[in-house]
């Protein structure tokens, strides 16, 4: 089923936390979209229901039963996010589904399966995607920009206050830092770079003593070749992440002048969230055409970019999806596999051996 073009789109929202009052708020201000419901079975989201005009459900199957909608947006913990969308397919509603499209691989699948099962279209929200750096960084390496793709970083690191974890569910596994956090950086690396076909891992929870590993470092190997590391904490002071690099992340403060992920070709290296490009001088110092190489001087150049907010362009995307004008930028699959390399790269650290990823 989906969304009648001619008309807004009725659209109810599952999850009052942070991630979920991000999304009411851009919803609320789009033209195209009609707020009808958000279920939540806290005093607070009845409260936000209120202040917003939204009739207000505990529980979200009720939501599901009296209420005349066209899409669902899921912003429940990730535990939840299987049974929710899938009972939202089941109904035939859209989903805009927020990352990790589960808790396990094994919900995961589940998920996939009830996409495919129902035709219902699914967008999973790794909203990178749509951001301006990633989406112009995808353009220059799908031109042949850097040339083969040979090396990787990515730097997630920062530190978190205490509140953060009175949410008990972000420190359980199936969450902490690993799948709330670098599920994001991972899922960009997929899109950019491609698949990652094998994971080694160390992990540690000596900062915060929690179930869950609050610092991890990983190498992956690319099924097109290159080598990637990975540094991650929510325990450490840091400028590097994308997060607050980028200026594109939801709660943060003005961006300072770094970056977090670098990219290393066969013809020139891109630094994200800047999008600078490196290269080497074309000519040498006598105007002959230079080989590239260590000892020639690299230019330094700004990759063009369309600026805009990554959360309004995925819901802009959203709407063209439920209305059946457009496949999904991640679709159920895409997304699996997202989980799939992350959970590896979980598994990799507790269990301290190489992990083949398998989708």
């Amino acid at each position: 089923m989906t969304a009648e073009p001619t008309r807004p789109l009725r659209l109810a929202l599952f999850g009052a936390g942070m991630i979920g009052r991000e999304h009411l708020k851009y919803a609320r201000a789009e033209s195209r979209v009609e707020m009808v419901a958000l279920a939540d079975p806290t005093d607070a989201a009845e409260q936000l229901a209120r202040e917003n005009g939204l009739a207000w459900y505990a529980d979200y199957h009720d939501l599901l039963e009296r209420e005349e909608i066209d899409a669902v947006i899921i912003a429940l913990p990730n535990v939840l996010h299987a049974p929710a969308a899938i009972a939202v397919m089941e109904h035939g509603h859209a989903v805009l589904l927020e990352k990790p499209i589960a808790d396990t691989v094994e919900a995961a699948r589940e998920i996939v399966a009830a996409q495919q099962r129902t035709g219902v279209p699914l967008l999973v929200g790794h909203q990178r995607r749509h951001a301006p750096d990633i989406v112009a960084a995808k353009k220059l390496i799908d031109d042949g920009g850097l040339g083969d793709i040979v090396s990787v970083g990515l730097l997630s690191t920062w530190r978190k206050n205490d509140a953060y974890y009175e949410a008990t569910w972000r420190v359980q596994p199936g969450a902490g830092p690993i799948l709330i956090n670098l599920i994001h950086d991972l899922d960009a690396l997929r899109y950019l770079v491609g698949d990652v076909t094998e994971v080694v891992a160390l992990g540690s929870s000596a900062q915060r003593g929690h179930p869950v590993a609050d610092t991890a470092g990983a190498v992956l190997r690319f099924e097109q070749g290159a080598l990637g590391s990975v540094s991650l904490s929510d325990a450490a002071v840091s400028p590097w992440n994308w997060d607050l690099t980028s200026g594109y992340g939801a709660y943060f403060p003005t961006p300072p002048d770094e970056d977090a992920y670098f990219l290393s070709g066969t013809k020139a290296a891109l630094a994200l969230p800047s999008l600078t490009l490196y290269r080497y001088d074309q000519v040498d110092e006598n105007g002959n055409p230079a080989e590239g190489h260590w000892q020639v001087p690299l230019t330094r150049e700004v990759v063009e970019r369309d600026d805009h907010n990554a959360y309004v362009r995925q819901l802009d995307h959203f709407i063209a999806v439920a209305r059946g004008e457009v496949q999904p930028v991640v679709s159920a699959d895409d997304a699996y596999r997202s989980l799939v390399t992350t959970v590896a790269v979980d598994t990799a650290q507790s269990e301290k051996r190489v992990i083949e990823v398998r989708p």
